[in-house]
């Protein structure tokens, strides 16, 4: 804007009045055609991600849903060595969207990869809340999700942890050995409302809801 400025300024010593107010209308409609410009590369880049990763995405996502989270040690233990469900995700994002980039404009891929992820967090969220937990079941999402942040951190040049602030949260609270421990893990910044929290806490099998409602009161 300041160079845009200097060179109005520097034009204005150089042309007419009657020359200037032309130049000045052209450069209107430049910026008009870079806004319309941006515009089109916005809904673009939205389209693709609908119809190239959105489409091979939820699917994978979905499996998330339909798997046990109240897990034996057992079950827990073999499922820290090998996971089919991460698995699948990091495989989706290998073969689905890291091929982009050859196919893409930098900014233009990694702005994919960003959008990808946002639609992928808000995605899991809404499935992990339909879901029931035992602490164990808050443990392995809480290495999923640290799983996919190392790796997805690995595919773009873009901040990944922030979009998946919100997870973390709900997989911190999943995952606490009991409920006495909320009052310390919250604070007045956290990525979750009041209610949100009560309703991460009621997912818990093993919570009592006269007990939620007590801590909740608390925070």
């Amino acid at each position: 804007k300041q160079w845009y400025q200097r060179r109005v300024r520097e034009c204005e010593k150089t042309f007419t009045e009657s020359l200037m107010k032309k130049i000045q209308s052209c450069l209107s409609g430049l910026r008009d055609v870079q806004s319309d410009f941006r515009e089109v590369l916005r809904k673009g880049e939205m389209n693709l991600c609908k119809m190239a990763v959105y489409s091979k995405m939820h699917p994978v996502i979905a499996e998330v849903a339909s798997i046990s989270h109240v897990l034996s040690e057992d079950t827990f233990y073999s499922l820290e060595l090998e996971d089919p469900w991460l698995h699948e995700v990091v495989k989706m994002f290998g073969e689905v969207v890291v091929p982009l980039e050859s196919l893409l404009h930098s900014e233009i891929y990694h702005s994919v990869v960003a959008t990808s992820i946002s639609e992928m967090t808000e995605y899991l969220e809404k499935l992990v809340m339909t879901c029931s937990f035992g602490q164990l079941g808050g443990l392995l999402l809480d290495k999923r999700l640290r799983t996919l942040v190392s790796y997805l951190s690995s595919i773009t040049e873009w901040s990944v942890r922030e979009k998946f602030a919100r997870l973390n949260m709900i997989a911190m609270l999943l995952s606490v050995d009991g409920i006495i421990e909320i009052p310390d893990l919250y604070s007045s910044t956290a990525p979750l409302s009041i209610q949100d929290i009560r309703k991460c806490l009621k997912l818990r099998t093993d919570f009592r809801r006269e007990d939620i409602e007590k801590v909740v009161k608390e925070l």
